[in-house]
């Protein structure tokens, strides 16, 4: 299952909110006779400052992203293993009639190691049934029960496997939508405080006006990117990205991962500059490619755009 996680109401960093978070509740204290006045109180900050707490011990997507690694070696491993299994069998079926008869393609295991794990999952079963309707005629050449059986409970662990790995990706993607939702809970008070500070302190106290503008004129700057799409047409040479321009950006930085089809995006790591969009990017072959973007002029550098991903099957 996918699942498809808010969007992010703010372009600060998880770490940049919750430092932000923390000042804010020690701003509007120092301010409280201010605040009070305008319905801002002392209740609302600590409240505030729960939520800023919560929010900064929630685990990071990392420590999500380390279960759907875990749980695809898992898998890998037993496929891995049931690989040897079924190959002890189809051998057998080879000494028997060769590896060009139509007795040995019954078993369906030619090109295994490039089909999908669903798909694998259904060769087993289908190794299974073909061996058990062959056991008598490949007795003779070593196949036995025991070989059968051991197919039968490697499939099952690996169904099990598959169905941990869903679970996995789908508690990942469920953990990180929670974390944007109250992310953008705490952004909306913030900028609700922060409006009522700045309303406080216009024209009074520039230094107090400061501790309450979110996005300094000057230092963040730009715009995270935004409707980043990643599009493959079979046989293009380039997977084609696009995007809206962020307005100022003289240029942006695209960044790939690669993983396995169906899977999550994991680290992702640094490709190129481009000047603008519509861009071709390369891809890597028979994946899941992952790919986003920051705008940037000169030393001033957005925050990450949302992830678009496309699979390339060659």
């Amino acid at each position: 299952m996918n699942i498809k996680p808010p969007m992010r109401n703010y372009t600060l960093s998880d770490a940049d909110l919750v430092g932000f978070g923390h000042n804010l509740c020690q701003n509007i204290t120092r301010d409280q006779a201010q605040f009070t006045p305008r319905g801002v109180t002392a209740g609302n900050v600590t409240s505030l400052n729960a939520l800023v707490t919560a929010f900064e011990n929630l685990p990071g997507d990392s420590y999500y992203a380390a279960d759907v690694s875990i749980a695809v070696e898992a898998k890998n491993a037993t496929r891995a293993d049931l690989d040897i299994k079924i190959r002890d069998i189809t051998q057998c079926a080879i000494i028997k009639w060769g590896a060009d008869s139509p007795r040995y393609k019954k078993f369906g295991t030619i090109d295994i190691s490039k089909v999908s794990d669903r798909e694998y999952l259904s060769v087993c079963r289908q190794v299974v049934v073909t061996a058990t309707g062959y056991l008598s005629d490949l007795t003779s050449v070593g196949l036995t029960h025991d070989m059968i059986d051991a197919v039968t409970d490697g499939a099952d662990a690996f169904g099990s496997n598959l169905d941990d790995l869903n679970e996995a990706i789908t508690v990942r993607d469920i953990k990180k939508g929670e974390r944007i939702a109250d992310g953008n809970e705490i952004y909306s008070f913030i900028t609700q405080y922060c409006t009522v500070g700045k309303y406080i302190w216009d024209d009074v106290d520039e230094a107090k006006y400061n501790d309450y503008v979110i996005y300094p004129t000057g230092s963040s700057g730009l715009s995270r990117p935004t409707n980043l799409t990643a599009n493959w047409i079979t046989g293009d040479p380039e997977v084609h990205l696009n995007w809206d321009a962020v307005s100022g950006a003289s240029s942006y930085d695209i960044y790939h991962c690669a993983v396995d089809f169906g899977l999550p995006s994991g680290t992702f790591t640094f490709w190129f500059d481009s000047p603008n969009p519509p861009q071709g990017v390369a891809f890597t072959v028979n994946k899941r490619n992952y790919y986003k973007i920051k705008a940037k002029n000169g030393s001033v550098v957005s925050e990450f755009s949302d992830e678009a991903w496309t699979e390339v099957v060659i």
